[in-house]
């Protein structure tokens, strides 16, 4: 198996067919620094589904992950897999 790493803009890969862009979510409910104000740039839905998620508490937890549709062929996985949120 080979690692091939491509440069460019992560919400809009350029390979044919599904595609799914993970990125790590923190268990707090938090949204709103890092590679997730890319995506909410570009879509509103998965944070809106996130905090919806963490609302609910229906299977909020560490190591869950929730797909959530942005194109046709194209998913956002909201990974959490990072407790709590710590500042220097």
């Amino acid at each position: 198996m080979k690692i091939e790493y491509t440069k460019g803009d992560a919400t809009s890969p350029t390979l044919a067919g599904n595609k799914i862009i993970v990125h790590i979510c923190n268990d707090i409910g938090a949204w709103g620094k890092g590679f997730v104000m890319a995506i909410s740039k570009k879509w509103k839905e998965p944070a809106k589904q996130y905090k919806a998620w963490y609302k609910s508490q229906d299977g909020f937890a560490l190591g869950e992950v929730q797909f959530v549709q942005v194109e046709d062929d194209t998913w956002i996985a909201n990974m959490i897999g990072q407790h709590k949120i710590y500042k220097d």
